[in-house]
C-alpha cells in the first residue's frame, strides 16, 4: 500500500501540525524524506520526498535569493514540506509568502510543525513505513550523507562550520554531541552542560554494529545538573594530519544510541574532517602571511616609514604598546638517543596548541621545533606577578603536553619587556639566548617539570651570549679550577659535581652530603683532594665568586662542543 500525504497528517506525531497550503495535493505519494540544513540539499533531491525545515539554511539569504532556491525546488516535483517557526530568520513572512504560492502552483502541501517537535520524529516515522531493515538504513545513510555533504558545500568563510555540523547531528540523533580537541579543550557544543571530557580510565573500545574506519570508546559520565544519573557517552577519535588528534562525543542524555545513530555519525565524523580541513588550510595561509611580518618584526628587518605601520596595522599591534617575546622548546627527558630536528619537530603543533590556549592577546610564531610568543603587556604590571603568571602558564602547558606524552618537558626563555614595537628584535635575542642557558642556569618551576629562564635573571652572564669561541670562554675559567677540568676523567665528574654542590649550599659539607646523597665523610674527603689538585682557598670569597662563574662557563663550554 503506497504512503502518501494524507496518511502522514493522521499520524500521532503531527496530530498538532496545522496544513497552511496547498490543500490539492495531499493524495501525493511519499517516497523519502530529507532535511533541508543547506539550500544546496535541493541539488540532491530526487523526486517524492517530504521536505523538513526549520527556514534555518536560508536564515540570511535575501528574498530574491530565496525565490530562486523555490524555483530550483519547483523541477524537483516534491510531496510535501514540513516547517517550523521560532528561529531568527530574515524577511520569514516573504518566505513564508513565497512557500504558500509554491504550494498552491505546484499542488505540495505545506505543513506547519510545532517547534518542540523533532524533525528526528518524523524522519523516523516516514522511513519506518517505506523502508524495510537493511534498506531504512542504505536510505537513511543517503540521506544523512546528502545533508552533511550540503551543510558543507554552503560553509561561509566567516561561519563556524563545525558549530552548524553538530547542530545538524543532534537533531538527527537526538542527543548533545560536541568536538574536542587532543588537549581534550571544547571548541563546539550543542549543550552547554557538556563543556568538559575526561576519559576514564575504565572507558573501553566499543564497534559498532557495522565496520567503521574510527576509533570508537565507550564510557559511564554523570552531567552537571543530573549528577545522581550515569549516561553512556561514546567517543569517537579522529586521527587528522600532523599527529592531531580529536574526540567526537556523543552523550546518550535523550535517546538510545543504536544503528541509525551510528550512521549519522559516520557521515558527521566525514563532514567534520572535511571542515576541519578547510579551517586548517585558511588558518595556514593566514598563519604564512601572519609568520612573515612577525619573522621581519622579530629580526628587525622592519624599522621605519610606511612599512612599520602597514606591518603592525596587519597583526592588530599598536606601535606603542609594551611587549615581550618568549621563545617555548620542548624536550623528552630520558630519551635513549640524541634528539634529531625530526623528533624535535614531531610535537611542534602540539606545544602550539597548548601555548595558545594559555594565553590571550598574543602573536604565534612556529619556528620548526620552536614556537615564539609575542605577548602585549598590559602597562604596570609588576615584574614579581608577571613572573608568577608566566611559571603559571608554563605550569599548564607542560600539564597539557604531558596528557599526550608523560616525558615532554616545556622550556621557556623569556626576554625583556619593551616598550613599542621597535624593541621587540631585542627582546626576542634575549630570549633566544635565555633558551640557549636554560639548562646550565635555569631551576624547575613549582611543578618541577618545566622550566622558564628570564634573560634579566642572567646577570653576568649576559655577556657571555656574545661569545661562541670555547678558546676565548676558557679564559674566564680559574686556573684553578681548570686544573680540576682536566683532572683524570674517571674522578673528575664525581669531583666538579660535588664543587658545584658544596658552593651551592654555601659550603655546608653536611647539606652536600644530604643533596648527594653520600656519607659526611666522604664529602669532606673530596672537598680536600678538590683543595689538594686545585689549591683553591674556599676563605677567599672573590676566589669562590671566580670559581662559580667557572664552574657555568665550563658547562656553556661542553654544550658548545657537543
Amino acid at each position: 500500500m503506497k504512503f502518501r500525504v494524507k496518511d502522514m497528517l493522521k499520524t500521532d506525531i503531527l496530530k498538532k501540525s496545522k496544513l497552511l497550503g496547498g490543500e490539492a495535493g495531499i493524495e501525493n505519494e511519499i517516497q523519502g524524506v530529507t532535511i533541508i540544513e543547506a539550500p544546496d540539499i535541493v541539488r540532491f533531491i530526487n523526486g517524492g520526498e517530504v521536505l523538513l525545515t526549520g527556514l534555518y539554511a536560508f536564515q540570511t539569504c535575501s528574498v530574491q535569493e530565496f525565490e530562486g532556491y523555490v524555483r530550483e525546488l519547483s523541477k524537483k516535483k516534491v510531496s510535501a514540506l514540513a516547517m517550523k517557526r521560532g528561529r531568527d530568520v530574515k524577511y520569514i513572512e516573504d518566505k513564508v509568502r513565497i512557500l504558500l504560492e509554491f504550494a498552491k502552483e505546484q499542488s505540495v502541501p505545506v505543513l506547519e510543525v510545532p517547534f518542540d517537535l523533532s524533525f528526528r520524529e518524523i524522519l523516523k516515522l516516514i522511513m519506518e513505513r517505506l523502508f524495510s531493515e537493511e534498506v531504512r538504513k542504505l536510505k537513511y545513510f543517503k540521506t544523512t550523507h546528502d545533508n552533511f555533504t550540503a551543510l558543507s558545500l554552503s560553509f561561509k568563510s566567516e561561519e563556524n562550520g563545525i558549530q552548524r555540523i553538530l547542530e545538524v547531528l543532534e537533531k538527527l540523533i537526538g542527543n548533545p554531541a560536541a568536538l574536542f580537541n587532543q588537549n581534550l579543550d571544547c571548541l563546539a557544543a550543542t549543550d552547554l552542560r557538556l563543556p568538559r571530557l575526561e576519559i576514564s580510565e575504565e572507558a573501553q573500545e566499543y564497534q559498532p554494529e557495522f565496520y567503521s574506519n574510527y576509533t570508537y570508546l565507550k564510557q559511564m559520565v554523570c552531567v552537571e545538573d543530573t549528577v545522581s544519573e550515569r549516561y553512556e557517552q561514546y567517543l569517537v577519535r579522529l586521527n587528522l594530519m600532523h599527529n592531531t588528534r580529536m574526540y567526537l562525543v556523543i552523550t546518550a542524555l535523550h535517546n538510545r544510541f543504536g544503528s541509525m545513530e551510528h550512521i549519522a555519525v559516520e557521515n558527521a565524523v566525514t563532514a567534520l574532517k572535511q571542515e576541519l580541513f578547510r579551517q586548517h588550510s585558511i588558518e595556514e595561509l593566514e598563519k604564512k602571511f601572519q609568520n612573515d611580518i612577525m619573522n621581519n618584526i622579530l629580526n628587525g628587518k622592519v624599522r621605519f616609514g610606511e612599512e612599520l605601520k602597514k606591518a603592525v596595522k596587519l597583526l592588530g599591534l599598536p606601535a606603542d604598546g609594551c611587549y615581550r617575546v618568549i621563545i617555548w622548546n620542548l624536550y623528552e627527558e630520558g630519551a635513549k638517543e640524541p634528539e634529531d630536528l625530526n623528533n624535535k619537530m614531531k610535537y611542534a603543533g602540539l606545544l602550539y596548541d597548548a601555548v595558545k590556549a594559555e594565553f590571550c592577546d598574543i602573536r604565534l610564531l612556529n619556528d620548526l621545533d620552536k614556537v615564539i610568543v609575542l605577548q602585549s603587556l598590559s602597562p604596570g604590571v609588576r615584574q614579581e606577578e608577571y613572573r608568577k603568571e608566566l611559571k603559571k602558564a608554563a605550569a599548564g602547558i607542560q600539564k597539557r603536553v604531558s596528557s599526550w606524552n608523560p616525558r615532554l618537558r616545556v622550556r621557556a626563555g623569556a626576554g625583556r619587556e619593551t616598550e613599542g614595537i621597535l624593541g621587540v628584535s631585542e627582546s626576542f635575542k634575549e630570549a633566544g639566548d635565555s633558551l640557549k642557558f636554560i639548562d646550565i642556569l635555569g631551576e624547575d618551576n613549582t611543578d618541577h617539570k618545566s622550566r622558564v629562564m628570564f634573560f634579566s635573571d642572567m646577570g653576568v652572564f649576559k655577556l657571555l651570549c656574545q661569545l661562541n669561541d670555547p678558546q676565548m670562554l676558557l679564559e674566564y675559567i680559574p686556573e684553578s679550577l681548570q686544573r680540576l677540568c682536566s683532572y683524570k676523567r674517571q674522578q673528575r665528574g664525581d669531583l666538579l659535581l660535588t664543587l658545584n654542590t658544596y658552593l651551592d649550599r654555601n659550603q655546608n659539607l653536611t647539606r652536600t652530603a644530604q643533596e648527594l646523597f653520600i656519607h659526611y665523610k666522604t664529602a669532606a674527603y673530596r672537598i680536600e683532594r678538590i683543595a689538594e689538585i686545585t689549591g683553591m682557598d674556599f676563605d677567599n670569597p672573590s676566589e669562590v665568586l671566580a670559581v662559580r662563574i667557572g664552574l657555568v662557563v665550563y658547562k656553556i663550554v661542553k654544550n658548545l662542543k657537543k
